[in-house]
């Protein structure tokens, strides 16, 4: 693949896209001013106009990562059939539907994945948009609102799932699931574990 070229348009965003380009194969070790400057035809003077060092550009570009996981997020749930005249199992077939995409990132797009969670060294400019947070939290608040999840557990539900997903997605990324146990099967069951403990009902079929 190669990286977007700027031929007078809005250098930012070239900038940013041509990071993602070179992050989806390299990791955020491969994010670095001079490449990214000459991969859209600038010199490295004409990056420093937009962003005062490579940490604020990295925000952008692990921003631009992060959003990239949120839409394969909102796109899996999108793709769930709504089970007819049972909406609680619609809505938590969805949750488990973002997990999933969730982790498949994480195993399809690794080195994007890092890139998502790196330390940048600076804040981004601003929200992420869309935020996996976010997705993860509308999810929430759909199992409540159809009585799949209760009030009760509502405040402590994100940081239990974040953390079984996102922790799983890190064992798969760097191989480190133990013998015998096979992704596919770690996956579901971690899927069907942070609903156990949430004390969400499960899914029939």
């Amino acid at each position: 693949m190669t990286s977007p070229r700027y031929h007078h348009g809005n250098l930012p965003t070239a900038l940013v896209q041509a990071g993602l380009t070179t992050a989806k194969s390299g990791g955020p070790a491969a994010l670095q001013l001079r490449e990214l400057a000459a991969a859209v035809g600038v010199s490295p003077s004409a990056v420093y106009r937009h962003f005062p060092d490579m940490a604020h550009l990295s925000a952008e570009v692990s921003r631009g990562a992060r959003e990239t996981l949120a839409v394969r997020m909102l796109d899996a749930a999108a793709a769930v059939p709504a089970v007819d005249g049972d909406p609680a199992e619609s809505a938590i077939r969805r949750m488990q539907a973002i997990g999933r995409a969730y982790i498949q990132f994480a195993v399809d797009e690794p080195q994007l994945f890092d890139t998502a969670f790196m330390d940048a060294g600076a804040p981004p400019a601003c929200a992420d948009a869309p935020s996996a947070w976010g997705v993860l939290n509308d999810a929430l608040d759909a199992l409540v609102q159809v009585g799949a999840l209760s009030g009760d557990r509502r405040a402590n539900a994100p940081l239990v799932a974040w953390s079984a997903v996102h922790g799983l997605s890190g064992v798969l990324v760097r191989h480190m699931l133990p013998s015998p146990h096979q992704p596919g099967d770690a996956i579901t069951a971690t899927l069907a574990g942070v609903l156990d403990a949430l004390g969400v009902r499960q899914p029939t079929g």
